[in-house]
């Protein structure tokens, strides 16, 4: 069946190319599409705006950067599944492997990832329909080889959110601004919010006794509603609270001599290995928090990131090594906790987050951060 198929297409986009294409160079990409596994469907797409006078030449070349929104609006009219999409995007777009050490390996040649993707991007929300769609069992990520390419690609998206953000620019901007302090400009100059609610203790991982947290986790969008294309807590950051710096294994791992990412765990120091056991992680699901999860999302999070597939050897190696605490509380619960924080002296921090514990602990208060525990009266030195 599958051979007739392929011969039926094959006869039939010769007859299109012969009767329906005068420009050669359409017919070329025309077939390139076809051949890199776009469908008959994005064929079509693409020589109906060549027939209504669109660039097409731009388009085929903004095709070729996946995440733009060029490449979503023809994986919307490709009308593949979301699975064979997925497959499409990471098998023959991206040509990914995973390598001996269990980390993905992008080999892509004429596609690419975007460069940088903005945290706001269509692309992130419909990547997670995507998968939420393509995995719907209770098996999750974990049901075959490409759920655990998708799994492991997630390292990657946060790599271009992080980058998009660490050359965001603005009329006004410091000498230095943190990291920090460009998520919370791009925040407000595209009215986004930012969650702090989420525990951060997976991000704050120790060697020998826990002292006090130096990262805060923050996560967009606040309590989205949306059915459809939900973008809650999608995209999270880790941020040392002192610096305002982005905590991320992106800021350790180093390219090989050919271009892959080195994935050996021998090859970085414990002190490395610190920043890829609290690094942030992309969210294919909705994390619950303390906000409403639209019914269809439900349960998502927990099948689709928790119980996930086997982690690089890098990342399991960091996370052997750096134990998170368990008896713990987010000093930050808002963005105005941040500067309250940073104000109380890096020596005194241990002696008043121990205080703070305590006194959550012992009143059965919930927690609201270190600055409303420090302005209660009967909170502070108890």
């Amino acid at each position: 069946m599958k051979r007739i198929l392929a011969k039926i297409t094959d006869r039939f986009n010769r007859f299109v190319i012969k009767y329906f294409i005068s420009s050669s160079q359409i017919a070329t990409q025309y077939q390139q599409l076809i051949a890199d596994g776009w469908g008959p469907f994005a064929g079509f797409y693409y020589l109906w705006q060549y027939w209504h006078g669109r660039d097409c030449s731009k388009m085929f070349h903004e095709l070729l950067c996946v995440g733009s929104t060029t490449y979503v609006r023809f994986l919307r009219v490709s009308h593949l599944s979301a699975h064979k999409q997925l497959t499409l995007i990471l098998n023959e777009h991206l040509n990914t492997s995973i390598d001996k050490h269990e980390f993905l390996q992008i080999h892509a040649t004429r596609y690419q990832l975007a460069s940088k993707l903005a945290p706001h991007s269509f692309f992130f929300s419909y990547l997670r329909e995507l998968v939420i769609r393509a995995y719907p069992d209770q098996q999750g990520l974990k049901a075959d080889q490409l759920g655990t390419k998708v799994h492991l690609l997630r390292s990657y998206l946060d790599r271009q959110v992080i980058e998009y953000l660490r050359h965001y620019h603005w009329s006004g901007e410091p000498v230095h601004p943190s990291d920090y302090e460009r998520l919370l400009q791009y925040c407000q100059d595209h009215q986004l919010t930012l969650d702090y609610q989420t525990s951060a203790n997976f991000h704050n991982r120790y060697h020998g006794e826990f002292t006090y947290p130096r990262n805060m986790k923050v996560q967009l969008m606040h309590d989205s509603q949306a059915r459809r294309y939900n973008d809650a807590r999608m995209i999270e950051f880790i941020v040392d609270i002192a610096t305002g710096q982005f905590v991320s294994e992106w800021n350790v791992y180093h390219e090989t001599v050919t271009g892959a990412i080195d994935a050996n765990p021998t090859h970085y120091s414990i002190a490395e290995l610190h920043e890829v056991a609290d690094t942030e992680s992309f969210n294919y699901g909705v994390p619950y928090g303390q906000h409403h999860v639209p019914a269809r999302y439900r349960g998502t999070h927990q099948r689709l990131d928790i119980r996930q597939p086997v982690n690089s050897a890098v990342r399991q190696r960091a996370k052997k090594d750096w134990r998170y605490p368990r008896d713990y509380a987010n000093v930050v619960k808002s963005a105005s906790d941040v500067q309250v924080w940073q104000s109380i002296s890096p020596r005194d921090r241990q002696a008043v987050y121990r205080q703070f514990v305590n006194y959550l602990q012992s009143h059965h208060v919930t927690n609201q951060g270190i600055k409303a525990y420090l302005k209660n009266k009967n909170g502070f030195g108890s």
